[in-house]
């Protein structure tokens, strides 16, 4: 009888051993899909054989992190008006000398000659610097449509106002004004670069002259890669900026694909400022069950994982060992994809032994671990920290 009941102990335990742990709490920066998303497997053949590889990493090397969102500069503005305003002088504000004032017709509208923009300020005819017409800002590169013009005031054109005529405009216009070298600039941030539907960023805007934050007033759009709009509401914050929270639609990241712009316009009542940034935004077609199982023997890390719609789905991670003063540093990084129907699975990240460095063991952490939707070129998920196992 003590026997049985010592087997049955055992086994328990044996079971016990082998069960899920649950990961490492998740930090604040983790990307976590809360919902799954359905979608069509995709029409474009893929991929479908396993792939599992590792290699390893030199410990005493620091790994390069996950580069923030850059900050986006902006000298310029755009403007839409229409052929009356451009006939009786459209009002611009420079800030520097040597502002690049562009014109360009909307479709349908009439096509400007470089020769025909007349710049004036107070009535008084403005020389210009340089006259270009569309097809040589072609041959420079920029994608400009035909009848655009543009026009460089000189070194001696001093900051203020000026009007910008074109007698014979009719239609719609944009006109774009750059000034290189103002010191009067916009920097907009988003809190991410990337994203899931549903999910929400926050995008901060800053208008200085200088190092100064100037007092300023603006406004922002969300823009689909459809064109679709939505209007985000800019507020000031304790530190002079302007900040926005940019909640994302659910049906984000679904046709057409591309990316998501923020488009955000500020001003201090003189000089007005636009800029666009970017984010990319994906669906949650699958993520991680939150558990791992780690095997000492083959120091591999099993990750039970949800698909909600077919597809190639890619794990990666990053291990650390402990060196002789116990110190974690990285050692190996491994990659694991497979296809999946959709339902519960369970992808395998493994490492070589062969791979740790002479003297490094157990404790070991899993970290940096990435959830990747391969078909649909969408990063899913992503955690800091995952498990930390002393064996």
């Amino acid at each position: 009888m003590r026997t049985i009941l010592t087997l049955a102990l055992l086994a328990a335990l044996s079971d016990a051993a082998a069960a899920d742990a649950p990961m490492l709490p998740a930090a604040k920066s983790d990307q976590i899909p809360q919902r799954l998303a359905v979608l069509a497997a995709p029409k474009a053949a893929s991929e479908r054989a396993p792939v599992q590889f590792s290699w390893a990493l030199n410990p005493d090397a620091e790994l390069i992190a996950d580069a923030a969102p850059a900050v986006v500069e902006s000298r310029e503005y755009w403007q839409e008006t229409d052929g009356a305003a451009l006939q009786r002088g459209l009002d611009i504000a420079t800030s520097a000398p040597g502002a690049l004032i562009r014109v360009s017709p909307v479709a349908g509208a009439a096509k400007v000659a470089a020769d025909a923009v007349r710049i004036t300020q107070a009535g008084r005819n403005i020389g210009a610097a340089k006259r270009t017409g569309a097809e040589q800002l072609q041959a420079a590169g920029l994608a400009v449509g035909a009848g655009t013009a543009a026009v460089q005031l000189g070194a001696d054109a001093a900051p203020g106002h000026y009007a910008v005529q074109v007698a014979q405009a009719s239609g719609r216009y944009v006109v774009h004004v750059f000034e290189p070298r103002s010191d009067v600039r916009l920097l907009a941030r988003l809190s991410g670069d990337h994203a899931l539907a549903g999910g929400t960023r926050e995008v901060v805007v800053d208008l200085k002259r200088g190092d100064a934050t100037l007092k300023a007033e603006g406004g922002a759009l969300l823009v689909a890669p459809s064109g679709r709009s939505w209007p985000l509401a800019l507020k000031r914050a304790s530190d002079g900026t302007l900040r926005a929270s940019v909640p994302l639609p659910s049906d984000a990241g679904e046709q057409p694909p591309g990316l998501w712009e923020v488009q955000v316009f500020a001003g201090d009542g003189e000089i007005q400022r636009d800029a666009r940034t970017a984010i990319a935004v994906a669906q949650p077609t699958a993520k991680l069950d939150g558990a791992y199982a780690f095997d000492a023997g083959k120091l591999s890390f099993g990750l039970p994982l949800r698909a909600a719609s077919p597809g190639r789905f890619e794990v990666r991670g990053t291990l650390y060992a402990s060196n002789a003063r116990r110190e974690l540093r990285p050692v190996a990084i491994a990659h694991s994809a497979q296809w999946l129907d959709g339902g519960a699975a369970r992808i395998e990240l493994a490492f070589d032994r062969s791979q740790l460095p002479k003297g490094y063991g157990a404790p070991y952490e899993l970290r940096d671990v990435e959830l990747n939707d391969q078909t649909r070129l969408a990063p899913i998920e992503r955690r800091q920290r995952v498990a930390r196992v002393g064996r």
